[in-house]
């Protein structure tokens, strides 16, 4: 472990970003994280008890300000963040449609074509052990002269991995790149998968409440107002 040498400006934010280097963020994070939650320089400085004139010299770099500062302002960003952000069990669907690793692929192709589905997960028992989408069911038909024979098969003989399974309280941007990777996800909710959210769903939620969607885009900028709102 890495110890500060003490001296009168070892209690300054500068002071111990120079000595723990990368293990501390940056002061111009502070701006694009307010910005990007459209925070003004007024409201940031009620989170933390300080005056607006105070959050301003801090950004501009016109000061450099105490650690214990820093890190409540920091603080204080991350709990807005995680109010602003909508969670994903805010669009995931109910209840969740399944199939045994037992039942026939005739069966997963019924239900499908009658919900719109791509997917479909799989269980054992209770366990979620897999997950049949709609385009393998279409590959191993087109790979075969007869395509009966694929729908008479079990489940088990064609499905894929298990679905991620996720927390209903965790926030929509934690989704997206699951999403990108396998269509869907389980979600939980005190340890018992409750719902299923989809890419689908994702757009739906997305386009009735865009605002519900905070990401951190490296180096985006908003605009402020005269009081640098």
């Amino acid at each position: 472990m890495r110890l500060i040498p003490p001296g009168k400006d070892s209690g300054s934010f500068n002071f111990a970003r120079e000595h723990l280097g990368n293990l501390l963020p940056e002061l111009s994070e502070i701006v694009q994280r307010r910005r990007i939650l459209g925070i003004s320089q007024r409201q940031l400085a009620g989170l933390v008890g300080k005056s607006q004139s105070a959050i301003a010299k801090i950004e501009s770099g016109r000061v450099s300000p105490p650690y214990d500062l820093v890190k409540h302002i920091f603080e204080a960003l991350e709990r807005a963040q995680s109010k602003s952000e909508g969670r994903i069990s805010d669009f995931a669907s109910k209840p969740v449609v399944s199939i045994q690793k037992s039942d026939s692929v005739i069966r997963v192709l019924k239900i499908l074509q009658t919900t719109g589905f791509k997917q479909v997960p799989v269980r054992q028992g209770e366990r979620w052990v897999g997950c049949v989408y709609e385009r393998t069911i279409a590959r191993h038909i087109m790979e075969t002269k007869n395509p009966n024979d694929v729908l008479r098969l079990k489940v088990g003989t064609i499905m894929d991995e298990a679905l991620p399974i996720v927390m209903g309280d965790a926030p929509v941007s934690a989704i997206i790149p699951l999403l990108q990777a396998t269509q869907a996800v389980l979600v939980s909710r005190k340890g018992r998968v409750t719902a299923i959210a989809t890419n689908a769903d994702l757009l739906r939620f997305i386009q009735q409440d865009p605002g519900k969607l905070v990401m951190k885009p490296k180096g985006s900028r908003g605009t402020d107002s005269a009081d640098h709102c």
